[in-house]
């Protein structure tokens, strides 16, 4: 009986803490920009993410590593193909397949109810280019174990050297400022 026990409480420490890696399971993302005519706005019908971080007891104690990565052809408008490779061409999709944010560390990570504000710092990387960004993203662990992280970020095409794709022989002119929104469940594998 007493062996038994020390099992059943070996078992529950170790389960209770657990370092596991993760990889995106769900996802809706999107690209919002303006131009000098609308507002546009682009899904992003693809995204990678890999990860490892620690939760116990469905709570989020850490994250070590995550990586987003999204193919750039899997960026579409509903305005259709003219728009899209007006995108394809400003990030350079050829040379370039992917855009790619990896985390470099975790500033803080402080649960508010039932979910986490995390601050992090990290590197984005577009058309060749790479820049650090920091950003504050919410992260809720689900009763499955997975951990949905959603926010946005806005950017400047110029800092990744991207110049704004342009129309109509220059007459339609894209801004310079995209938001990337976006809400990505990993879970455990």
């Amino acid at each position: 009986m007493k062996a038994n026990l020390v099992l059943l409480l070996v078992f529950v420490l170790v389960g209770a803490n657990a370092q596991g890696n993760f990889r995106a399971a769900q996802f809706t993302m999107s690209i919002k920009g303006t131009s000098n005519l609308h507002e546009w706005e682009s899904k992003v019908t693809d995204v990678r993410a890999t990860g490892s971080m620690t939760t116990d007891a469905n709570a989020l104690q850490s994250i070590q590593s995550l990586q987003v990565e999204i193919p750039v052809k899997s960026i579409k408008s509903p305005k259709g193909s003219i728009m899209d490779n007006k995108t394809y061409d400003a990030l350079d999709a050829k040379k370039y397949p992917n855009i790619v944010y990896h985390l470099e560390k975790v500033t803080s990570l402080n649960k508010k109810g039932d979910s986490y504000e995390i601050n992090a710092t990290g590197t984005l990387t577009m058309a060749g280019a790479s820049k650090k960004i920091d950003m504050t993203v919410k992260g809720k662990v689900g009763s499955d174990g997975s951990v949905t992280f959603s926010g946005s970020k806005k950017i400047k095409m110029t800092d990744y050297k991207i110049e704004p794709p342009k129309a109509l022989f220059g007459t339609l002119t894209t801004g310079d400022d995209v938001e990337i929104v976006f809400q990505v469940t990993v879970k455990q594998f």
